[in-house]
């Protein structure tokens, strides 16, 4: 299951509640914000993706052209006043161990198996989207789907032009890139984290309304 985290300040029940229903079927977490007074509301949505996943296998194309009618909806009811938009994609590793866990143990012969799974993030790419314009907003948000795709794409030219390099070095980097930034997920999903941002790799990108394309900041 996908796992999703969605933070907000000043959306309606009712948003909040077709943001929910939308992504129904993954592990949503919700983290409430703080009043930023430039705007009438906050949303900051953020995917948990493994690194070896393509973002639109996530989540599809239709559901993502679902989450941008919502968002279109909700920044035309905010105007002027504006909508601060956050869109994160987390890439991460995965590890894990079987343990045994000493619960409810009946006639001696039953125990609970429970994987716990560490999730090692290395890299977040975060789209900032601050316009207060309706038409400067939408054209931002219907083109990071555009860019996602080329960012994707990117990726794996760089990952295929140096395919040739010694793999353990490159575990060695990765590695070290993701050391104790970490969310733990046990298999009932409960979450713990223990990240340090400023060893995690940072892509952030605003949206140029002129040239309608995302620069990196």
């Amino acid at each position: 299951m996908y796992q999703i985290i969605v933070g907000q300040w000043g959306l309606s029940l009712g948003e909040i509640e077709t943001i929910n229903n939308l992504f129904k079927d993954y592990y949503v977490l919700e983290n409430p914000l703080n009043q930023n007074v430039g705007y009438a509301s906050t949303l900051e949505i953020e995917f948990l993706k493994n690194k070896d996943t393509d973002f639109f296998d996530c989540i599809t194309i239709e559901k993502w052209t679902d989450l941008v009618g919502i968002i279109k909806n909700i920044k035309k009811r905010r105007g002027r006043k504006g909508l601060k938009l956050k869109i994160t994609i987390a890439d991460y590793f995965e590890s894990g161990d079987t343990i045994d866990v000493d619960a409810n143990i009946k006639n001696g012969d039953d125990a609970d198996i429970e994987r716990e799974v560490e999730l090692l993030f290395f890299k977040r790419t975060i789209f900032l989207l601050m316009h207060k314009i309706d038409s400067e907003f939408i054209k931002g948000l219907e083109r990071i789907e555009v860019a996602i795709e080329n960012f994707t794409e990117l990726s794996k030219k760089i990952s295929q032009s140096s395919i040739s390099e010694d793999q353990n070095e490159k575990n060695r980097h990765e590695y070290g890139k993701a050391e104790e930034n970490y969310h733990s997920l046990s298999n009932n999903y409960n979450m713990s984290t223990g990240n340090r941002e400023s060893e995690i790799q940072m892509q952030i990108f605003l949206f140029d309304d002129k040239k309608r394309v995302w620069k990196n900041l």
